[in-house]
């Protein structure tokens, strides 16, 4: 596992991105010599985190089940101004 100090990883992310999809092998961030962040692939994480891997969002925010919703309609007292 590669680790990197806050520094470095803030001077090029692009590189940090590149380096953990081209090795398969997440990259640790470091502040103050302990372990900050972890970047690592989406489906590593998905595995991580047993959840299935989301192809879009709306599908990521779909509901398995139904809500019943009703909302209260807003009363605003609107009034016509004297002219």
């Amino acid at each position: 596992m590669v680790t990197l100090t806050g520094t470095e990883f803030n001077r090029s992310p692009s590189a940090v991105k590149r380096r953990v999809l081209d090795s398969d092998e997440p990259v640790v961030v470091m502040e103050h010599s302990k372990p900050s962040l972890v970047v690592l692939r989406y489906d590593d994480y998905a595995a991580l985190a047993g959840r299935p891997l989301v192809s879009n969002l709306a599908e990521w925010l779909r509901m398995d089940e139904d809500i019943d919703f009703e909302p209260e309609p807003i009363g605003l007292g609107l009034q016509v101004p004297d002219l």
